[in-house]
């Protein structure tokens, strides 16, 4: 994988809804020249959290408008073509066919990364992917260092540089952003609609769409 030098960012979720914080984050990730596209992959079936409250089709349709005009940026529909529960290692051995020529990087916020452990075939993630993993509210820096270097694969810290670590072996790397953050939550989102209140950091064609289809509860007089 290290002679592969196009770099795609796999930004999976539920994406329920699509609000700025994904979007800020998948431009953050950009900006950094971590990767240089950034491919969205919407869970049909997530098999770590409840059921999506839209259905897949509508959240796909708004993450496409939430990433209109965004060239570096796309969606992928790969994981309404399988059957069962969306496992992460199930989708990045799709996308290497997929994206024979590229080397991939799964997006993760730090919350992720304390349980990545307990995930399907998690050591197979490593294999297939390096991770870039999100500090969240709550997770010390030390704490997330402390457990990428006790993932499988023994990850070591590159000299020099106290975000970045290296698989023993020379294969898969794991870069940590610990200067992003986002005040907006999905869940924040959809309580605010249920309440018929107009949500921050949700894009405006976005809001239209969900009034359009009366998703999440909303009335079409929300304001």
């Amino acid at each position: 994988m290290n002679n592969k030098s196009h770099r795609i960012g796999v930004f999976g979720g539920t994406f329920d809804p699509v609000h700025e914080g994904h979007v800020n984050l998948a431009t953050h990730v950009l900006e950094k020249k971590l990767v240089q596209e950034i491919l969205f992959l919407p869970a049909a079936q997530p098999p770590h959290k409840e059921t999506a409250s839209a259905p897949f089709a509508h959240r796909v349709a708004m993450l496409n408008i939430a990433l209109a005009g965004k060239p570096d940026m796309s969606v992928s529909t790969l994981e309404s073509r399988r059957c069962g529960p969306s496992y992460t290692v199930d989708s990045l051995q799709a996308l290497h066919k997929e994206y024979p020529g590229s080397r991939l990087a799964f997006l993760m916020g730090a919350d992720s990364l304390l349980e990545l452990h307990q995930w399907y075939r998690y050591p197979e993630i490593l294999r297939l992917a390096d991770l870039i993993v999100v500090a969240r509210k709550g997770i010390s820096d030390r704490e997330c260092s402390d457990t990428i270097q006790r993932l499988a694969g023994n990850f070591l810290p590159v000299s020099g540089s106290g975000t970045t670590f290296r698989k023993a072996d020379g294969g898969a790397m794991i870069h940590y952003i610990a200067d992003f953050s986002s005040p907006v939550s999905s869940s924040m989102v959809r309580g605010q609609l249920q309440a018929g209140k107009r949500p921050c950091g949700l894009n405006t064609p976005v809001f239209s769409y969900i009034q359009a289809h009366h998703l999440y509860g909303l009335q079409p007089c929300a304001t």
